[in-house]
């Protein structure tokens, strides 16, 4: 039997392995809503306990992550077909495999975060010819924001990130990429304070993750993020829950979470 990977992250870093393993449990459903050939690859291969990480998460949690990954897959292929050969930046990458569902042929790919994340990452999934690892922190400004080419317009992808970090850390963030990607497009996904409160109970300590993994920045409303820079342009605004079908008992939650924005994904365009 062939060894597996042991998993030597950091416990912030940790956390990139629930939306994996929740894209890799849908994908074993009879009827998934998505289909992650290489997330039950990269699950099969890592030495980790993925079912007592799991066992004590809500179902919503779990569809939660799948969601947001068919909502940002729609919006990067509508980008895609108007600039099919831009630059997308997959900012805080983790273990996602978006390049393998998307990619047309002529994107170049740009795969940052931290760099025993990036460690791991190139041992599961080996960048190819218009892939390339950043392994910096996103504020390292300095060491990556000039790797991007771009020729052909730039789509900034971050799932799962932006609310470890404190608002002043965000809102710098939203202001040095309106500044440096103009005509740009980022898809993010937020949550509300509430919603902070709730993902620190319910998931991160559910997950078996401790405090120093917990979520910090919430937003109710993506407004304040448009009044960061006279730049940046909220294009949509993406309930998670609507439009499924989810057991009786989680129907009434997934109402309530979309109707009080406990959590929501943001589509956003950074004006010339």
């Amino acid at each position: 039997m062939k060894r597996k990977l042991p998993v030597e992250l950091g416990n912030v870093q940790k956390t990139l392995l629930l939306p994996l393993w929740g894209r890799a449990i849908e994908s074993r459903k009879d009827s998934p809503f998505l289909i992650d050939k290489k997330a039950m690859e990269i699950v099969e291969k890592l030495e980790y306990d993925f079912d007592g990480m799991g066992k004590d998460l809500h179902e919503l949690t779990k569809a939660a992550w799948v969601i947001r990954c068919l909502q940002a897959d729609a919006v990067i292929w509508k980008f895609i077909g108007k600039y099919p050969s831009s630059s997308i930046v997959n900012i805080g990458c983790g273990l996602d495999t978006t390049f393998s569902r998307i990619d047309n042929g002529q994107i170049l790919w740009y795969d940052l975060d931290l760099p025993d994340v990036i460690e791991l990452r190139q041992k599961l999934i080996p960048n190819g010819d218009r892939q390339k690892a950043l392994p910096f922190s996103l504020f390292d400004y300095d060491k990556w924001l000039y790797e991007i080419k771009r020729n052909n317009n730039v789509f900034l992808l971050s799932l799962g990130v932006l609310y470890y970090f404190d608002e002043d850390r965000v809102k710098e963030f939203f202001q040095k990429m309106a500044v440096t990607f103009p005509g740009a497009e980022m898809f993010f996904d937020v949550s509300s304070p509430f919603g902070v409160k709730v993902a620190n109970k319910l998931v991160i300590k559910n997950s078996g993750m401790d405090e120093s993994s917990f979520l910090k920045w919430g937003c109710k409303d993506a407004r304040i993020i448009a009044s960061w820079h006279d730049r940046i342009e909220i294009v949509k605004v993406y309930p998670f829950f609507v439009g499924r079908k989810y057991p009786i008992k989680s129907t009434f939650k997934a109402f309530l979470s979309d109707a009080l924005r406990v959590q929501y994904l943001c589509h956003a365009r950074f004006k010339n």
